[in-house]
């Protein structure tokens, strides 16, 4: 799979990719024609990223578009790799619409939820050009749009925290990531991932009582994941106890013998005969 296709797919797992018709209701966009440009712009996203961005720039030069031709634009910057360019188009798009917000509280809350989506996918692009301090920043703007008093806000809250903290990680900055895990897990705690990512911040501060916490309840909620058992064993490891650590390991082989963990837990059963 391609980077370009491989985020664009993360795109769409975070939250899903800014639909056609809200976007333009929400923006006033009112004639069939912008929709109809907007939707085979957004087709040749993926199908031709090049002409995406030609077919967008004409949109623009010819005076119309705005924010939903800006957007499409940015996704073909970001399928012909021009993720910088693309990451700052998607941001000053977000910003525009802060500027532009509309008084009407329904039209307000429509504007709010592509506002986010927008401040999202410039972090994700930012992130791709290994431009992780104003990804930061993205996904700070994305936060600081959503309010948590609507319960159905949480899911969407927790994953922006799960996110920013998987770039805290790669910003060297563990402790603030655990500070986001630990808000994604207060949004989601019935959801393994939370714990299994902050045990691993743990583990990067030495803080191991904590990690190993972490793991305990990370397999309450999905014992057999092969990523909590592939922690659990670095852990025991980390304490000395090779032989549960290698049991660990080789359930992960037995369970999932074709799978990336399942080398991984190869390679670690290996170092711990070496050792």
């Amino acid at each position: 799979m391609s980077d370009f296709k491989a985020i664009f797919l993360q795109m769409k797992y975070i939250l899903f990719l800014i639909i056609l018709m809200p976007l333009l209701s929400a923006l006033g966009y009112a004639e069939e024609d912008d929709a109809q440009k907007y939707e085979k712009c957004m087709g040749l996203v993926e199908t031709s990223a090049q002409g995406a961005v030609d077919y967008a720039n004409d949109w623009i030069f010819s005076g119309f578009g705005g924010i939903p031709a800006g957007h499409c634009k940015a996704l073909g910057l970001l399928g012909i790799g021009q993720a910088k360019d693309a990451a700052k188009l998607l941001d000053s798009l977000g910003d525009e619409m802060v500027v532009k917000a509309p008084l009407d509280p329904s039209q307000a809350t429509k504007n709010a939820q592509i506002r986010t989506q927008l401040f999202v996918q410039a972090a994700l692009a930012w992130q791709r050009a290994e431009a992780y301090d104003k990804a930061y920043i993205s996904y700070s703007s994305a936060l600081s749009g959503i309010t948590d008093d609507d319960p159905h806000n949480n899911r969407l809250i927790g994953d922006l925290y799960m996110a920013r903290g998987h770039l805290q990680i790669l910003r060297g900055e563990n402790r603030a990531a655990i500070n986001d895990f630990t808000s994604a897990i207060e949004k989601n705690s019935r959801s393994f991932e939370g714990f299994l990512a902050r045990a691993k911040a743990y583990r990067k501060i030495r803080q191991y009582l904590k990690a190993r916490l972490d793991v305990k309840e990370a397999l309450i909620l999905s014992p057999d994941h092969p990523e909590v058992l592939l922690e659990k064993g670095i852990l025991l490891r980390l304490e000395g106890k090779k032989l549960e650590a290698r049991a660990a390991w080789q359930k992960i082989i037995d369970l999932y013998p074709q799978s990336d963990d399942a080398e991984i837990a190869h390679e670690n059963i290996d170092l711990l005969q070496e050792n």
